[in-house]
């Protein structure tokens, strides 16, 4: 009896232990997502291989059970990671998947963490009538859950919205509120955002103290946000507000500070706003030739983010650049793309989504969202719904006219910016994506400035043609729909050998140019071999068939002893590239200078063969 009653105890001992290591495995289970996603939102950049490895390994884990509810934000910050890298790509796809998943997420910060990174990838990429859906469903959920932090971010989005469209008169109000309930909050790092738009609204408005303006950066610098470390958005608006003070060595050395950090982070999105930066700032102290420079620069991290407004202010830029030039040609050439922007359907469309940003802040305020946040415009409109009294409705009439005078402006200025030139076609192959031939037209002059400049004689400007082998066989076998496919796989290979600022062109047909500038003969001699090694590794699939496909090349540099001619190094290149043809495909031939003294065949196809 003692017995059975010793084994029985025994049996619930085991049973309690059993069910407490249960429950401490399951919490740590649990607790797994939360802490992967918590040093997740530490990564700001993916700049590091530390950073790479640490995504990599969290996208293998993601599909599993246990971060159901978190694969919505962490789809959409690994989206904005890659977006702020350049890589719209694999961005545009964990952007779909995290849209995708957000009916799975259950927790109302997670839930406002994925609408704040979805929104601002749009932001990034210039989309502004999806900004303004996701920004929508912030502040909605926000206001419905109590979100304060949510509340905040939604007024953040929308300021910076207004100020990427330069309405930034109307961003000063959603700021005010913002800045107003991120203190209340003690939420630094949407006080922190605040701050930084609102020295860019001040730095951009006339009425502003340019002095007080800079003041207002050293208050940003104290405010203890993750954000605030070394922040290249800060050293960059610190070099606008000098530059406007005129004080250009001060703003030079902000802007190259900015330059080095997004450089560091690898931000495509800031690296394209300070090269912008300093072309404006070269323009403006008469060296046109270093402002084309790194406007071009602007331009090609652009053509990486693809935002459709950025790339319109560029244009104009370059129109101005050439025109203290006295290159009137490729003056009207910009001031044309310009144009062509302002004419397009979606510019028309602006004003239609700064009427739908004004019914988001009216719906927040009329809401009574922010309550406790005092201002005498909200309460005058309040008070004339409300008293329905003469003096009220006068004010209100004032305030209907002050606006439709704001909107006459707006429409004013815009019109203006179109009617100052043409329609202008584009410069980029529709089929690959890559520039076309044309677009050398305005890329050489800097290439010729900075291969006249360039100190080190063991450096030169190369030039790779590049023509893909046996091609009508390949479109009389497969049709043009095959043919397209080998083309585009062909591009795409390239683009992951080069470097990021080699440039990649569609000269006509299967034919491609790859310029390289600042490389030695080494270097160009071995990225010729990766793009014809790669390349010949390709196995296509198309309609049931596996398509292999293959290229040839030529490459020549040019001699740094003679002066610039980019035509002659083309033909050197070229005919090289009718040597590889002849020697039996599948292989590359160059040499250092325009001379045709071969250098031999690749060690990979000493023979001509793959």
């Amino acid at each position: 009896m003692i017995l059975t009653s010793r084994n029985s105890l025994l049996n619930v001992t085991t049973f309690i232990w059993f069910i407490l290591a249960a429950f401490l495995v399951t919490k740590a289970f649990a607790q797994e997502p939360i802490e992967h996603y918590a040093e997740l939102k530490k990564v700001q950049y993916v700049n590091t291989e530390q950073n790479r490895l640490f995504v990599n390994n969290l996208l293998s884990e993601v599909n599993t059970q246990n971060y159901l509810a978190f694969q919505a934000p962490i789809y959409a910050y690994i989206a904005k990671l890659k977006t702020r890298d350049g890589n719209w790509l694999e961005g545009k796809y964990y952007l779909d998947l995290a849209i995708a998943k957000l009916p799975l997420v259950n927790n109302d910060d997670l839930f406002i963490d994925s609408l704040e990174s979805i929104s601002g990838i749009f932001l990034i990429r210039g989309d502004y009538s999806e900004t303004i859906i996701y920004v929508q469903k912030m502040a909605d959920f926000a206001n419905k859950t109590k979100n304060q932090r949510g509340e905040t971010v939604a007024l953040n989005r929308l300021a910076l919205s207004y100020i990427q469209l330069e309405l930034f008169q109307l961003a000063i109000e959603p700021l005010k509120l913002a800045l107003a309930l991120a203190r209340e909050t003690k939420d630094y790092d949407s006080e922190f955002l605040a701050t930084l738009y609102l020295i860019s609204v001040r730095s951009n408005l006339p009425q502003f103290n340019r002095q007080e303006t800079l003041a207002l950066t050293l208050v940003a610098e104290k405010i203890p946000s993750k954000y605030n470390n070394n922040n290249g958005y800060l050293s960059r608006l610190k070099g606008e507000v000098h530059q406007q003070i005129g004080d250009f060595s001060a703003a030079k050395k902000w802007f190259e500070l900015a330059q080095t950090k997004a450089k560091s982070d690898h931000d495509v999105r800031l690296l394209q706003i300070v090269s912008k930066d300093l072309a404006e700032l070269y323009l403006a102290t008469d060296k046109p030739l270093l402002a084309l420079d790194y406007a071009i620069n602007s331009l090609e991290f652009n053509n990486q983010t693809a935002h459709a407004n950025h790339l319109a202010a560029i244009h104009y830029l370059l129109s101005n650049i050439y025109q203290q030039m006295g290159d009137d040609k490729n003056s009207l050439k910009y001031l044309r793309a310009y144009a062509d922007f302002r004419l397009s359907a979606n510019e028309m469309n602006t004003v239609s989504v700064i009427t739908n940003m004004d019914k988001r802040i009216e719906n927040i305020q009329s809401q009574q969202k922010f309550t406790e946040l005092k201002n005498s415009l909200l309460i005058n409109k309040v008070m004339a719904e409300e008293n329905k009294n003469k003096q009220q409705f006068s004010i209100f009439i004032i305030i209907l006219l002050g606006l439709a005078f704001c909107f006459v402006i707006i429409v004013f200025f815009v019109h203006h910016r179109m009617l100052k030139a043409q329609v202008v076609s584009s410069m980029k192959d529709g089929l690959t994506g890559i520039f076309c031939r044309s677009y050398l037209k305005s890329y050489l002059p800097a290439v010729k400035s900075r291969f006249e400049r360039e100190t080190n004689n063991e450096l030169s400007l190369g030039a790779l043609i590049i023509d893909c082998d046996d091609f009508k066989f390949i479109n009389d076998t497969f049709g043009h729909a095959g043919g397209d496919k080998a083309l585009k796989a062909i591009v795409n290979t390239i683009s992951t050998q080069i470097r990021e600022h080699d440039l990649l062109l569609r000269w006509g047909g299967d034919e491609f140019v790859l310029i390289c500038e600042s490389i030695s003969h080494t270097q160009m001699r071995e990225l010729a071999n990766r793009i014809t090694s790669s390349i010949s590794d390709l196995l296509l699939e198309y309609d049931q068939t596996t398509l292999s496909v293959t290229i040839s090349a030529g490459y020549a540099l040019h001699n740094k002893a003679e002066n610039f001619n980019f035509d002659s190094l083309i033909k050197a290149a070229d005919e090289y590239l009718l040597a590889t043809k002849k020697s039996g495909k599948n292989n590359y031939l160059g040499s250092k200078s325009h001379g045709l003294n071969v250098t031999g065949f690749s060690s990979n196809f000493s023979n001509g063969n793959a």
